[in-house]
Parts: C-alpha cells; structure tokens; sequence
C-alpha cells in the first residue's frame, strides 16, 4: 500500500481554482479562501458566534443519532463540542448508495487532513471532522446506481422527497450482485456482508445506513456524522429561514455574488431564483415560492398565508423548511462551530455566490479549501506503467505526453517528430514571406502545405506507435494507452466514476486509512496516486 502525494496536474483544475485553492490567491469573492487564508481570524469570529446552547443542542443531537456506533476518538469529540474552543471542520455529500463515488473518500480525508493541520498550527484548540449527509436532497438519479468496470446496478425505488429517507429493505439485489462481480475471496464476502448489515437492518433508511457505515469507517480519525434535518437544528436557524421568506436582501447578496462571479470568467454553478427554501414532507421536497397572498410550494399543492408562515417558523412546523444549495452553506454556520468547509469543484464555485450573504445574514464565514484528489492503481495497471519505465505522475501528461517520454528514455530525441516540427516550421516561414509579397499562389500553397504538414503529422505519430508497439507488443502498448486514457484523464477524472465500495471489498480498510492519516495539506500534498 503507497500513497504518493504530488502536486495537482496543471491541466486537472481550472487556474481559477487552483490559484484560489492551493496558492492563497483568492479574487476577492470570498474572504476566507484558500490554505492561506487568516484562520485564526475564522476561529475567533466562530467562537464569537457560537454560544454554549448552541454547542449543547449540537451535542445532543449527534449523541442520540450516532448511538452506540462510535469510537472513543468520535466520543471525545461529541464530548469536546461544548468548549469553546472546539471548532469543526466540514465537508458536506448527498448520500449514494454504496458510500459514492472515490472523489466523497477524498472529500472526508481532505477534512481529516485539514483538521489535523489546524491541531498543528493551534495545539491549544480541538478541531473536529464533521461529514455533513446531505439528506434532505431529493435528486435519487445522482444517488440510485452503482458502477463497478462499466456494469451498473440499478436501485428502482420511485421517491420524490428527501432520500435520507429511502428505505433500503429493498437493497438484497445490490448486495447479489456485488458477490457475483467481487466476492471471490473469504475477505471479500465478509466486508459485503458487512456492508448487507447496514441496509438491510430493520427499518433502515439510507440515512441511517451511510451514517454508521461512514462513522464506523472513520472512528479512529474521530470523524462525526451529522444528518441536520433534527428539529432542534432547525430551530436554531429560525432567523435565517425567515429572512429568506421575508426579506429579498438575501436573493440580491446572492445575485451579486452571481455577478461577481460571471465577471470573473466563471460559470455560477446554482441559479439564484426567486426561493432559498423547500417544503418536505412524506411526499414532496419543493420550492417555497413567493405569491400576492404569502407563499405556496413551486407544484401548487400547498398555500400559506404570511401568518401561516409565521406559525410555522415558530413552532415544529419549522422540520418542513428545508435550505437550497445556496443557502444551505449559511444553515451549516447556525448549527456548527465551522471553521473550514472541504469542498469539490462545483461547490468550490456555488459557495463563492455567498460571501455577502454571510454578512447580511449575521454569520460568520468558514475558511474554504478546495478538496484533494488522486487516481487509485490496482497492483496490475501498477505493473504496466512501470514496464514503460516512467514515474506514474508522468500518466497525467496523456498518451501522447507519454510516448514522449518513453521514446526519450529508449532511443533519446524522436528524431520523426522533431523532422515534422522543422518542416511544419521552415513551410510556415515561406508562406510569411508570400503572404509579404501578397503572392497570388498564396491561397493555393497554404491549402498545399497544410495538407502536407497534417499528413507529415500522421505519419509521425504513427511511426512513433509503431516502434513503441515493436517494444512492448502491440496488446501491451495498447493496453497501457487506454489505462492512461481511461484513468489519467483531466476531462473525465477517475475520482468521478470509480466508486471506493469496489476496492474497500477487495482490498478492505488500510488504504483509508493511508489515505486519512496525513497532515500536510500544501500544493504538493495532493493525494495523487493511491497504490494498491
């Protein structure tokens, strides 16, 4: 089992996020970005926010939903929660089926790893990690599927409200069919069994499964599980819910962060339309919206008068608010001491939309730091990099980078495409000078020339495949092509498709451990590479 951790490809993340990220150089659209960012800043405006009863509530809360399915570390931190100088660290993901695919595991060990360098830099405090389950979402396309090498299961199960509460009853048939494509060894059907306990338990949901599945996969880093749709939680976020009933500040800091954002060559990610809430219950998790009377679900199946509203803000009823994308990061702050939130990508860029919305809403914003990311090798796609005789980060650089390198190591300089580029180049001058003399075969050359110099091209590459094909076979060269293609690719990250549940049954528990056990999270401590 290795873990080589190098820095990010330049090619894997936009430079947007990867300066703002991994180089502390934020464009200003949010006020806590990056590892650079001033924490201890973050630290003292969190624990000016968050009081002992808030911290009691927390802790009460996960004491009872976690249960018995803890480890001392998780029961040291559930016991620190009420100091006031205990902070969390976040990472948040709406719960799939089979824990998700690789990037949710490098989520929750990224929010390790930060913890664990915030405990280097402030010894005196307690930094906790916190998995936040996104269980009120109701998107079940994103969580209803496993995919093991381009087989899928599929999970039928209509549902139209929050899928934390799924029942899994009906899950025998995923657990089938992970022995028949996995379990060939004793360990293999153990750790599937193990996994069958979780779902098919009495009355299991998919919350309740991913949370002991998850707290128990991560109890020695100490690493809490948080379903937030507990009323008490809610309760405490009673002002932020009714500003986004009630008031449209909130929507304009978020249009302008939109704004900002746009202006900044990026895609917002989340609309910022004219709701920030949900209505759940039993059958429906849908947009709250606006009407001349008060307000009524976006499918019309529900009315509220403004009093009615009220009521419901101020007493239970308030179970049946549920935050938006947008404002769900602005919940998490009223219900968690949160310091840091670990986020991919695409939150990466929704949670730049709410800068201002944390000021006006009287919160405190957490530092926010772009997760790590890495590619997993079985021991056989291990042994076909090294018979090209490269470093395995060299697979980042594509095929064609690779048979570059590979071509350098067994004969030097490619001799072929070194010829095509000083042909391409000495054409190139020629028709600079006709285009000088505004020659009148110019049109004629250029289509003559660009012909020849893309047939050039060809056949250097070519050539080039050939003799590599001449070195390690044709089935060899070509194989490790397509695992370079298929697992290095920055366009269609492994991390995405590859689903962890598949090498923690065949390979089991170390290399989460591995994965979990570092404290550096600089620019060059990306995961990178996890070896098995």
């Amino acid at each position: 089992m290795k873990i080589k951790c190098i820095p990010y490809p330049s090619s894997s993340l936009s430079s947007f996020l990867r300066e703002s990220a991994w180089e502390g150089k934020g464009l200003g659209l949010y006020p806590f970005e990056g590892v650079t960012a001033n924490s201890a800043q973050v630290k003292e405006n969190v624990q000016g926010q968050f009081d002992l009863l808030q911290r009691q509530t927390l802790q009460q809360v996960l004491r009872e939903q976690l249960g018995g399915h803890i480890g001392a570390l998780q029961r040291t931190n559930i016991d620190l929660l009420t100091e006031p100088n205990a902070f969390t660290v976040v990472t948040g993901q709406q719960i799939h089926i089979g824990l998700g695919p690789a990037y949710v595991l490098y989520k929750i060990a990224s929010t390790i790893h930060w913890a664990n360098q915030l405990k280097l830099q402030y010894p005196k405090d307690h930094f906790i990690p916190v998995f936040w389950m996104a269980s009120e979402d109701h998107d079940v396309a994103e969580i209803d599927h496993v995919v093991l090498n381009q087989d899928r299961y599929q999970w039928d199960l209509p549902w139209s409200t929050s899928v934390g509460d799924m029942p899994t009853e009906s899950l025998s048939g995923l657990f089938d069919w992970l022995t028949d494509k996995l379990g060939k060894t004793p360990q293999a059907l153990e750790r599937i069994d193990q996994a069958r306990a979780y779902y098919l338990k009495p009355q299991a949901t998919l919350a309740s499964a991913t949370a002991q599945w998850v707290s128990e996969l991560f109890a020695e880093f100490g690493l809490l599980v948080l379903d937030p749709r507990d009323l008490r939680l809610k309760k405490q976020a009673r002002s932020l819910f009714e500003q986004a009933l009630f008031s449209e500040a909130l929507h304009h800091t978020l249009q302008n962060g939109t704004k900002a954002l746009k202006e900044a060559k990026q895609t917002p990610p989340a609309h910022v339309g004219t709701s920030l809430v949900f209505w759940v219950d039993g059958e429906r998790r849908s947009r709250i919206e606006p009407t001349e009377e008060g307000f009524q679900t976006a499918d019309g199946a529900l009315q509220w008068s403004k009093e009615d509203m009220r009521e419901i803000l101020q007493g239970d009823g308030i179970a049946h608010l549920s935050a938006n994308v947008l404002l769900r990061p602005l919940y998490q702050q009223c219900v968690l001491p949160c310091v840091a939130y670990v986020a991919g990508p695409s939150e990466y860029l929704y949670w730049l939309q709410t800068a201002q919305a944390f000021e006006q809403a009287k919160l405190s914003a957490p530092q926010l730091l772009h997760r790590k990311g890495g590619v997993v090798l079985t021991p056989s796609q291990q042994k076909k990099i090294d018979r090209l005789g490269i470093q395995v980060q060299d697979c980042f650089l594509g095929v064609e980078g690779v048979k570059d390198l590979v071509v350098q190591r067994l004969v030097g300089e490619n001799a072929v495409l070194k010829t095509v580029d000083t042909v391409t180049a000495t054409l190139q001058e020629q028709l600079q000078v006709l285009y000088q003399w505004k020659s009148p075969g110019l049109s004629e050359s250029k289509k003559e020339i660009d012909a020849f110099l893309k047939w050039q091209k060809k056949l250097g590459k070519a050539a080039t495949e050939a003799y590599l094909e001449s070195q390690f076979s044709a089935d060899a060269w070509q194989s490790t092509a397509q695992l370079i293609e298929s697992q290095f690719s920055s366009a269609h990250p492994q991390e995405r498709s590859l689903f962890w549940i598949q090498h923690w049954i065949l390979y089991g528990d170390e290399w989460i451990s591995a994965l979990c056990s570092a404290d550096d999270y600089s620019p060059d401590a990306a995961f990178g590479v996890v070896e098995l």
